[in-house]
């Protein structure tokens, strides 16, 4: 009986997995109609409102719009039809017993293609909408809507011997499973029987005692085998977690002696290297399969730290008589490595009291960017200083000359001089100013929706005063639908000022200045282009450091500048999420362009 509900309860499980397996794939065919549905709609409407209005005369309309039902009709398309901002049909086709719904378009129909759910109602079943505008408006505007049958649920013809099939294999599959039942509670079952007949009261005793017998002998086997069972699961259970608490000690003890920044070192007390985190390989250029068991000497070819090493000894005794547990640090530039600078600190490892050394810990650290910034300190000051002290010196000259002249024409020209260079010392005051905003990130731009036109024809006027008297020619070249962009307007007046005072500065007499701006897709650009000296290509990739200018037929130009204009500009543009680009050709002039995210069109927005 057991056998048989078991069975039962198979036929009926199958059953229930072959209902919900029909009903899955009958929704998933409902799902891709509907899509299929959405991609005839969409481009059915699309197909339509591209028709040129000419062509809804009377006479061509029926074959046009009847070619397009044909090509589209799969059995659930219901109607298309153009209309006028009245609501008047200017072209109408139909399936047949489909009626158009009266609902009016949404009030948003003109501005593109969408779509919408129309419920039942009396005149017909539900139905999905397609609208859009009609791209000819030679009569008006005009709209095109298109109209579908909602999908219903449904099993396709074609469907029907597949669904069949996989019902009768999944089918098929219960009387394995249940012979397979059968065969293995087969011994079960025998043993049932057995028991039944022992406790039957028409037995013979002295069998009765012998299945007791054997019962209980049984019954003692089982206890016995159970509890060894139990022990070792319990035993294998225990030395699985201990070897899982040890592996996890370990693989946590790698990952983060492998995730530290510095790259680590480990040498026993005879120098061959015995652990090296992953830090170390691009540190100093050398593989890990190169150093894992081998002395400092067979490895390193860096002197600094060959040297740091050797200071402890190839034995214990030398090691704890040298280094008395003290670490020694040295910096040095990787000889397999260009550009990179490095400290090593060296590290005993003693054990109680310094009585034993259980090796040496190296821990390597890039510098890089300190040592960077340290010169660079120096740098700036270097800098600074000369680009100060060389006004100052002019001033200090020309402020002679007036003090020891009484010659009008001379005066003029000193006070002039020393007007131009408090200007010039000005501008560097304020470039560094701007410069040391920007490196500690408390410059932050006040971003508005700017009319980019306006704002470069008043950098092109202020550049035409000062080109005057130096041959040049300013050119302005905009197109008449330029986008706007949101930036903060007077930081990108800094960056064009210095564009177009490089422009004019490194300029040829006779030469031009054009200042343009185009619309690329989703971006603005906006170039400077000169026709002066050029930039060499050794030069192209360092023009926007701080504090580097270009040369000039291969030595320092006199042309003035304090090599923070291209920085400052770069930097601007990069607040503004933008890049800047530089094409050049010695001889021929530069090209500095800026692209930028033109601003999305929002109702309301105020344009500066």
């Amino acid at each position: 009986m057991k056998l048989n509900r078991i069975g039962i309860i198979l036929i009926a499980c199958a059953l229930a997995v072959i209902t919900l397996v029909v009903a899955l794939l009958v929704a998933r065919q409902q799902d891709s109609q509907a899509a299929q549905v959405r991609v005839k709609g969409v481009a059915l409407a699309r197909s339509l409102g591209g028709i040129p209005m000419a062509q809804l005369d009377d006479g061509k309309t029926a074959g046009l719009l009847g070619a397009l039902l044909a090509w589209h009709d799969d059995g659930n398309f219901a109607y298309a039809t153009i209309t006028d901002v009245g609501g008047r049909t200017l072209a109408e086709v139909a399936s047949r017993g489909a009626m158009m719904p009266h609902a009016p378009l949404p009030p948003d129909a003109a501005a593109g293609f969408g779509e919408r759910d129309l419920p039942a109602s009396a005149a017909g079943p539900a139905l999905r909408e397609f609208y859009g505008p009609a791209a000819d408006r030679s009569r008006g505007t005009a709209f095109v809507r298109v109209g579908f049958h909602q999908p219903r649920y449904a099993v396709l013809a074609r469907d029907v011997s597949f669904l069949a099939l996989l019902a009768l294999m999944m089918f098929l599959v219960v009387p394995v499973i249940y012979l397979v039942i059968k065969r293995e509670m087969a011994p079960l079952a025998s043993l049932h029987d057995g028991l039944r007949q022992l406790a039957a009261p028409d037995q013979p005793a002295a069998r009765a005692n012998d299945m007791r017998e054997m019962v209980a002998g049984m019954q003692a086997c089982l206890t016995q085998a159970g509890e060894r069972i139990a022990r070792l699961e319990q035993g294998e259970r225990n030395s699985t977690a201990d070897n899982r608490l040890l592996q996890y000690g370990s693989k946590k003890l790698n990952a983060a002696l492998h995730s530290l920044p510095d790259g680590l070192l480990m040498l026993d007390p005879g120098g061959d290297v015995t652990f090296v985190s992953g830090k170390v390989e691009p540190l100093l250029g050398i593989p890990m399969n190169a150093l894992l068991g081998q002395p400092v000497d067979s490895w390193c070819v860096d002197p600094a730290l060959r040297s740091l090493l050797a200071r402890y000894g190839s034995d214990a005794r030398n090691f704890g008589q040298v280094n008395h547990g003290r670490a020694h640090s040295v910096e040095f530039a990787p000889a397999n490595v260009e550009g990179r600078q490095l400290s090593a600190t060296a590290q005993p490892l003693n054990g109680g009291h310094g009585t034993m050394s259980f090796g040496t810990l190296v821990v390597l650290r890039d510098v890089t960017r300190e040592h960077l910034a340290r010169q660079a300190g120096n740098d700036f000051v270097a800098h600074v200083s000369h680009e100060l002290k060389s006004p100052l010196n002019v001033i200090g000259m020309y402020a002679e000359m007036l003090a020891d002249s009484d010659e009008e024409s001379l005066r003029v020209e000193s006070l002039n001089v020393i007007q131009d260079e408090i200007e010039r010392m000005n501008a560097l005051v304020g470039n560094l100013l701007n410069v040391s905003k920007l490196d500690a990130g408390s410059m932050s731009p006040e971003r508005n929706r700017v009319r980019l036109d306006d704002m470069l024809r008043d950098a092109h006027d202020q550049a035409l005063a000062r080109v005057e008297g130096k041959g040049l020619r300013m050119v302005l070249d905009l197109p008449r639908d330029l986008d706007a962009v949101t930036i903060d307007k007077d930081l990108f007046r800094i960056a064009l000022n210095n564009l177009l005072t490089n422009a004019i500065k490194y300029n040829r007499e006779g030469g031009t200045v054009t200042l343009a701006a185009r619309n690329e897709g989703h971006e603005i650009v906006i170039s400077v282009r000169d026709t002066g000296i050029g930039i060499a290509p050794a030069d192209r990739d360092r023009i926007f450091e701080k504090f580097w200018r270009v040369s000039e037929s291969g030595a320092p130009t006199v042309r003035g500048g304090h090599g923070l204009g291209l920085y400052l500009t770069a930097q601007i543009v990069e607040l503004h999420h933008g890049r800047i680009a530089v094409d050049s050709e010695p001889g021929v002039g530069s090209t500095f362009s800026i692209h930028l995210k033109s601003a999305p069109v929002t109702t309301g927005a105020a344009v500066l």
